[in-house]
């Protein structure tokens, strides 16, 4: 099982199991971490589960957060990375952490890029971040085809936007969230955030993580799409 180590000025202050789908980090009280540090946003950031992944993403914090000392939004952590949250740092460690493709590996996802990804409301409790951050290339090693989706209702309807990147995320913040995955054996959809998973061909996904074929239509939150292969 995943674990974080929460240090301060190098002195190791908990241990916390990665056990449930989201944890909540931040100075307010009822967080899952909660970090006692003026520096601290009262809901800083959420680490949220998906798949064998899990996934840091900063929910718009005065001073930001980074990870192996690089500013960052959303950030898929690796054995051993190392979180900053003003004065703490956060150690992930999961030996069991899939290192299979080289922009698997430290991928730092610019929010910014997501077209149709979370937005944040004035709180700036989900979604986008404004932090400019570096972004992985695609390796060139993966043999499988590109994909995409085509809005079929919704903001940015009869639209195409290919899957490049290893990870992208569609839906409404707060309700209904999930992430499409591109690995080498193909393109994967995992539930992220709500009660109930994102749909395909009619049928809910769960919680695990399911393969996506040309042609499937996708419903997550308020959009519609189609997967397609080229």
């Amino acid at each position: 099982m995943a674990k974080l180590v929460v240090t301060l000025n190098g002195a190791v202050v908990g241990n916390h199991f990665i056990d449930q789908a989201r944890i909540a980090i931040g100075r307010r009280t009822g967080n899952d971490i909660q970090l006692d540090s003026p520096g601290v946003s009262k809901e800083h950031a959420v680490i949220q589960a998906v798949g064998n992944d899990h996934i840091f993403e900063d929910l718009g914090s005065t001073n930001g957060s980074t990870v192996n000392g690089t500013r960052v939004g959303r950030h898929i952590l690796q054995n051993g990375d190392v979180i900053g949250l003003d004065a703490y740092q956060v150690k992930y460690i999961n030996v069991k952490a899939n290192p299979e493709m080289d922009f698997d590996r430290t991928l730092m996802i610019n929010t910014s890029e997501l077209e149709i990804g979370i937005p944040r409301d004035a709180a700036g409790k989900t979604g986008r971040s404004h932090a400019p951050v570096p972004t992985a290339r695609p390796s060139r090693r993966a043999g499988f085809p590109l994909g995409g989706v085509r809005d079929l209702h919704g903001k940015f309807a009869e639209n195409e936007i290919e899957l490049e990147q290893p990870l992208k995320t569609f839906g409404t913040a707060g309700q209904q969230t999930a992430v499409i995955m591109r690995r080498p054996q193909g393109y994967f959809i995992a539930h992220v955030e709500g009660n109930k998973s994102a749909r395909v061909n009619g049928q809910a996904i769960g919680e695990g993580l399911q393969a996506l074929q040309d042609g499937d239509l996708i419903e997550v939150g308020q959009e519609k799409l189609e997967f397609f292969l080229k």
